[in-house]
């Protein structure tokens, strides 16, 4: 009986040691490919208006999604116009001396209809200039309680609880020239922010703050106005995913971001994308990387569309449900 239990005991020493070994050779694989896979660039983004051609900015009402002001609506419009008057060669228009024309015009966008008549008789009277419509389309605050378990426990308990709490704000934006009364700008601005609470033992987590997942998703949003008009400096993070079917071609793609030759890069990437590997999990992660390319080049709907080509191919692809998520 003694020597079967420590066969038991000996086998059961064998399999920890063989777990923890493969474990932390797997820790070591993915350490050594995020040395060379996982790249931080920086790319200059020239604006989409360029405001030496613009010089008056009218901000009309925003509103909430049925139309109406609410707190959140006049933040985002206070955000916007603190944004204008920060810019260097802009003028943001009082909106009181415009109200009777912007009633009309409210009314208007209203019906999702732009009465080009009103909007030159703004244009006539302040010249070059453009009229800023925008209306929030999604304001919403989702949160769940994440479970997961320990070996270690406390007090008797081996499960640890906490709360995950995510906000979405988006806004449409749509921009008007005053002179031609055309719709030169349509796009849909979002913010979002999450995070995770302190860790409970079998204990149901504390709400979390709501409004500081809303300040910093609006904060967000104001930033994404603000490089309309300016040129920035855009920053991203991307963890290539690897595969020795297309590797070689991926290195080449990584060097030529990391000396700036962001079309050379991007390009290779769409290549590798491109070809037929036979293998869905290969293909789902050379769509994976074409969809983070997409997503830094602000090519949202074709960077949706990959990612999901890309986890229909793979399930446990997982980093593709975070575009998907991040984007629909």
């Amino acid at each position: 009986m003694l020597n079967s239990t420590l066969k038991i005991g000996y086998y059961a020493q064998l399999f920890l040691c063989l777990f923890c070994f493969n474990f932390s050779f797997a820790q070591l694989d993915n350490l050594f490919n995020s040395e060379w896979s996982k790249i931080t660039f920086k790319v200059e983004v020239e604006p989409k208006f360029d405001i030496s051609n613009t010089k008056t900015i009218i901000i009309s009402e925003i509103v909430n999604p049925v139309n109406e002001l609410d707190s959140h609506s006049i933040d985002i419009y206070d955000d916007m116009s603190n944004e204008i008057t920060g810019i260097e060669g802009l003028t943001l228009v009082d909106r009181d001396k415009t109200q009777a024309l912007l009633k009309e015009f409210k009314f208007q966008q209203a019906s999702g209809l732009v009465n080009k008549s009103q909007v030159k008789k703004l244009g006539d009277f302040y010249g070059s200039g453009l009229l800023i419509f925008g209306r929030i389309q999604t304001d919403q605050y989702s949160q769940s309680i994440k479970t997961s378990s320990s070996i270690f426990t406390s007090n008797g308990c081996n499960k640890e609880m906490r709360m995950q709490g995510r906000y979405n704000l988006q806004i449409n934006l749509k921009i008007i020239d005053l002179e031609t009364a055309s719709i030169v700008l349509s796009q849909n601005l979002k913010g979002s922010a999450k995070g995770d609470g302190p860790k409970y033992d079998c204990a149901t987590p504390a709400d979390l703050d709501s409004n500081s997942f809303y300040q910093d998703s609006r904060q967000e949003i104001a930033k994404k106005f603000n490089e309309l008009f300016v040129v920035h400096e855009k920053e991203h993070t991307i963890n290539f995913q690897t595969s020795n079917k297309f590797n070689t071609e991926l290195k080449q793609a990584i060097t030529l971001l990391e000396i700036n030759d962001f079309n050379g890069g991007y390009q290779l990437i769409k290549d590798i994308a491109a070809k037929d590997y036979k293998k869905d999990k290969v293909t789902s992660s050379a769509l994976y990387n074409l969809a983070m390319m997409q997503l830094f080049n602000e090519e949202f709907d074709v960077s949706l569309s990959n990612a999901k080509k890309a986890y229909l191919l793979n399930s446990n692809n997982k980093a593709c449900l975070e575009i998907i998520e991040q984007l629909e």
